[in-house]
Formats: structure tokens, sequence, C-alpha cells
């Protein structure tokens, strides 16, 4: 006879083997190009993440004070402006890695392939828990091949943080299989893990508003009190979390609450759009999930959720019983809810950031895995080697569909390689402790005005290559003033026709390059000619 315990060890171990293999995928698809510039997709959001915990780096704490700064070259500005719209901890911890990889386009993509990596193996923990083993590693398999954690990641901190708060909300309430016995330090995970994802991002509220609401719901349908303790930790922990936020945020501010408030109303509200359009909102929802998700994925899930749950239902056969409840979404409305929560609560987010749909991962991908899974043993009933046939079809098709979408993000160009190169040459030149002149014209994107409530600021990219202040001069005069003082090396003009009559007065005092432009393509971001003039130079006569 077999061993059982020998063959729980051998299933065990392949588990393990097939997990790892997991994490090399997701490694190898997350290390692609990752020294690439900060020109692609949202290449602004990675671009500020950078340049902020570079401040933090460059110019101490003592300086940034802790908070989110905007600051270029060396010395900085004495009084800098703060980006205090976001919780500030995530980062700080950025600039603590940074401090030890070094400042490089790819530092804080090693922290988040770490993070991506560690949500991964959680994400497994606890569907586990809850699936069989085989759908538990095709939901894993899909993680790792979405467009959106192939080139997004997860974000850094915020999502490890809200998986470990998942794992052990539900190791307390007793729904995993096989878990340990709860005690206190699932509890205390639970009550950080709440309490730092929302230092980390206005995100992780979203989370913790879901997991407190599921537990109040599951207590009223049980007919049972709750646990004092366990209720305790999911209403203070979130809560003075976000109280410590906006407190931190209003004293940057002067304890300025409604400029807070405005942009809570932008963002609620319409957000990039001047007014809210619910058919365009749907619309891009779509567009977003299937980029972000692939469109076998969508499909597999829809017909899953709809189709498959009537299949389901009508498997009234004792036989068929237990394997129908083994194929049911287990807590759909737990997993659901977070993605509700933020996309409705902050609708007016959804227009410019594929990445705010991350919390529809977790219910796509336990639903895709599901739906092939059910096929699979649908049609094993009729033949076993169908049931192969099927996943590994799907899961190919899958493979194909995601490939494309990830290297679809790849190609989209949303600053100018072009201009990349120079501000780099630019930033050799400069000295730390001079700025550059020029007509800071928002249209070519060197400035940044989201909302009034923001206000305005360099583009990330630019600050990020460039570091160096950039200081407006538009007319003859002012720029001769300022070349006087010594402290502007160079005077960089867009080559517009409205800039004509100034540009042939340059040019018949200083010296001047002339840097061709790049008229992009589809999907790549265009860059206009420039004239770089020497304000240390003089023409011959």
């Amino acid at each position: 006879m077999n061993n059982p315990e020998k063959l729980n060890q051998n299933t065990n171990s392949h588990y393990r083997i097939f997990v790892g293999l997991l994490c090399v995928l997701l490694i190898s698809i997350m290390t692609h190009n990752i020294d690439r510039p900060f020109t692609g997709l949202h290449s602004w959001g990675q671009a500020h993440e950078h340049w902020i915990s570079r401040a933090h780096v460059n110019y101490g704490l003592g300086y940034t004070k802790g908070f989110m700064t905007w600051a270029v070259g060396n010395p900085p500005a004495e009084n800098p402006s703060r980006y205090l719209d976001h919780p500030q901890l995530s980062l700080l911890v950025d600039a603590a890695f940074m401090s030890v990889l070094g400042i490089h386009d790819w530092s804080l993509r090693v922290v988040n392939i770490a993070t991506t990596l560690v949500t991964l193996l959680l994400l497994l923990k606890i569907l586990r828990g809850l699936l069989e083993e085989r759908t538990t590693l095709l939901a894993g398999l899909l993680f790792a091949l979405f467009p959106l954690n192939g080139y997004f990641g997860v974000g850094m901190w915020m999502y490890p943080l809200v998986f470990l708060s998942i794992w052990c909300y539900m190791i307390l309430i007793g729904v995993l299989r096989d878990s340990p016995q709860p005690g206190r330090l699932h509890k205390f995970g639970l009550a950080i893990g709440l309490f730092l994802a929302l230092q980390m991002s206005w995100e992780g509220f979203f989370f913790a508003m879901a997991i407190g609401v599921h537990y109040v719901f599951r207590c009223i349908h049980r007919k049972q009190l709750p646990n004092k303790t366990l209720l305790t930790i999911l209403i203070i922990a979130p809560l003075s979390s976000l109280a410590l936020i906006f407190i931190t945020l209003a004293a940057g501010k002067g304890w300025d609450f409604a400029r807070l408030f405005e942009v809570y109303k932008w963002r609620a509200g319409s957000g990039e759009l001047q007014k809210h359009d619910w058919g365009k909102w749907f619309a891009r929802l779509w567009e977003f999930s299937v980029t972000n998700f692939s469109l076998p994925v969508m499909i597999i899930t829809i017909a899953y959720l709809t189709f498959g749950q009537l299949f389901l239902l009508i498997q009234d056969a004792p036989k068929k019983v237990a394997k129908a409840v083994s194929m049911k979404f287990p807590h759909f409305w737990f997993f659901i809810m977070p993605a509700i929560f933020q996309l409705f609560l902050l609708k007016g987010c959804l227009w410019k950031h594929q990445t705010w749909l991350r919390p529809l991962m977790l219910p796509i991908v336990i639903a895709a895995a599901l739906g092939i899974t059910l096929l699979a043993n649908q049609l094993a009933k009729i033949k076993p080697i169908l049931a192969n046939i099927s996943t590994v079809l799907l899961v190919g098709i899958i493979t194909i569909f995601c490939s494309i979408g990830l290297n679809n993000y790849y190609s989209i160009t949303h600053f100018s390689p072009a201009k990349v190169k120079l501000f780099k040459m630019l930033n050799k030149r400069i000295p730390p402790d001079k700025s550059l002149l020029s007509p800071l014209i928002s249209v070519e994107g060197l400035v940044v005005n989201q909302h009034s409530a923001k206000g305005a600021h360099y583009r990330p990219e630019v600050a990020w290559y460039l570091d160096r202040k950039i200081v407006p001069a538009v007319t003859f005069e002012q720029i001769q003033e300022k070349a006087a003082t010594g402290k502007y090396p160079y005077y960089l003009v867009p080559y517009h026709q409205q800039m004509a009559p100034l540009i042939n007065q340059l040019r018949k005092k200083y010296k001047y390059e002339t840097f061709q432009g790049d008229p992009g393509g589809k999907g790549q971001a265009p860059m206009i000619p420039y004239l770089l003039f020497d304000l240390y130079s003089r023409v011959s006569n």
C-alpha cells in the first residue's frame, strides 16, 4: 500500500517545484529591458517615484522633512515644493532601497519585482486554502502572465501588505483549509498589515474597507456576535492610519484640509474629463481590462461568472454536489469588493491610469482559473486527455495574447527618447549649482499642471534626467539680464514659429547647437526641434 504521508510529501514537493517555476517566469518577464529610460507608458508616474526618492537620498531628511519633495540641483531651493496628495511612507521606504542600490533608472524596478514576487507567493498561499492545487497554480500562472503585472508590477509595498492582511484575516475567521491555528501573531499581522497598507497608498483603504464590511455581514449572516478583538482591529487599524495620513498631509500644507478635499472631489468626480460620462467610463474600464488581463481571460471570466454559474446551479445530482461546490467562486463578494469600492468611489482616477484596475486582478485571476478548471473537469468525463488538451490550449492562447499585450505596452512611448538624450546631455554640461534658462512653454511638456489644488511642477521625466532648475525667460532683454549673472550657462528654446524673432536675435550674439526633432509615430511621443544657445559664448563679428 502507498504511504499517505510519503504521498503527501511528494505532492508538496511537486507543488513547490511549480511555484518555483512561476517565480522564475514572473522574474524573467519583469526583468525584460529593466534599465529602459522613463519614456514609456506611465513614464510620468515611474519617473515621479524615482525623482522623489532621489530627493530623500540626495538632500537627506533634514531637507525633505520626510515629505515627498520636488527638488533639483545642488544646492536645492531653500523652500522646496512638497507633494502632499498621497501617503508619504512608501517613497521613504523606496529611498532607503535606492540609497543601497544607487540612483539608477532600474533601482526601484528591482524593488518592484521583489514586492510583486512576494504578492504572488501570498496569493498562492491564500488560494491554496480555498481551491484545489491545480486551480491555484493556474491562478498563479495567470497572475504572472498578465500584462498589468509584467509591465507595471504591483506598485511596490501596498499589495504585499494587503495580501498579508487577507491571509491573516481568513485564518482568523477559519475559512482556509490546512491553515495554522489562529493566534496573536495573525491578529498582529492583520493589524500591522492594514495600518501600513494605508500608509503606503490610498488604495489600501479600499481593501481595509472590504475586509471590515465582509466581517460585519458575515456575522449578520451567521447570526453571531463579532469577535471584539478582531472587530477592534478592523476598525482601529485603518482609521488610525487614515487619521495619521490626513494630519501629516494637512500639517505639511499649513493645516489646509480644504485643499485635500478639493483633490478628493476632483478624483471622485470627472477626473481628467470636464464632465463625467458613464458610457465612456465603462468603455474605458473594458478597454483597460482587455489590455491589462487579455481578451481570452476576460471572455473566460465572463463565461464562468454567467454560464458557468448556471451550469453549477443545475448540478444537483448527489454524486456531483461535492465537485460542483469545489468549482464555485469562494467568497466572491469579498474578493470583488475592493475593486468596486476603488473604481466607483474614486471613479475619476480611471481615465489615465491602467493601474487603477489592480484590485480587479484578484476576482479575475480566480474566476478565470476556475473557468479553465471547470471546462477541463467536464471534458474529462468524456475523455481524460481532452481535459489536458483544453487546459494546454487555453493557457497557450492566453500566453500569446498576454505576450502581445505586454509588447504593446512596451511599444508605447509617452515621452520622447530624443528628449531624454537631450536632457541627459544638458545634465552633464550644466554644473549642479547652475540652472537652465528656457521659455517654459507647457505645450512642450516641461510643466505639469493637472489641477489647481495639486499645483504645477516640472514634468518628472525632465526633473529626473535634467536635475537642474529651469528658469523662464521669453524676451531678449530677460535673457541678457540673467545671462549676466553667470548662473545660466545655456538657453534652450523650442523651434516654434512664434519664437523665430527671438531666435534670430540670439543667433547674432551667441553660439548655438541645433537638435533635430523626432516626429514619433503611432503610440510614439514626438519632439520638436530645439536650439541650445551657449550664454557663455559670443559670436565673432
